[in-house]
């Protein structure tokens, strides 16, 4: 994806049509969570935070798609640098939060549990930084 993000997010476009026809929410949820990556790396926000809320709506107990939309919320709100959207960081900021702190919940493992309540902390305290 890094050398042809352009093609590789036409194909997983595809690869979600079919998911989705399938009926698998799992297979449609993983692309869903691909998709969001790849829209992020393009710089469209919107399709990015769509295809990773849609992930969570597919999957709501899997950490892999909230750990997605987390990361997502996160790099979009570091990329508002803007004065005038400090708002919209500050929402993204808390949405990363609240997805990270969502993540520590399905996780057994205590260290990742830790490292995700960590991770949730420092984007609620980015959200009052803002």
């Amino acid at each position: 994806m890094k050398s042809d993000a352009k093609g590789a997010v036409a194909k997983l476009e595809k690869a979600y049509a079919i998911a989705e026809e399938a009926g698998v929410a799992d297979d449609t949820a993983v692309v869903a969570e691909e998709l969001a990556r790849g829209w992020a790396r393009r710089k469209s926000p919107a399709r990015a935070l769509h295809y990773a809320v849609r992930a969570t709506k597919l999957v709501p107990e899997e950490k892999s798609a909230w750990s997605t939309l987390a990361k997502t919320c996160e790099l979009l709100a570091s990329r508002t640098t803007s004065a005038t959207k400090r708002r919209r960081a500050q929402a993204l900021y808390r949405g990363a939060g609240s997805a990270f702190k969502r993540a520590a919940s399905f996780s057994k493992d205590p260290e990742d549990k830790r490292w995700l309540l960590e991770l949730a902390g420092d984007a609620n305290r980015q959200a009052k930084a803002e």
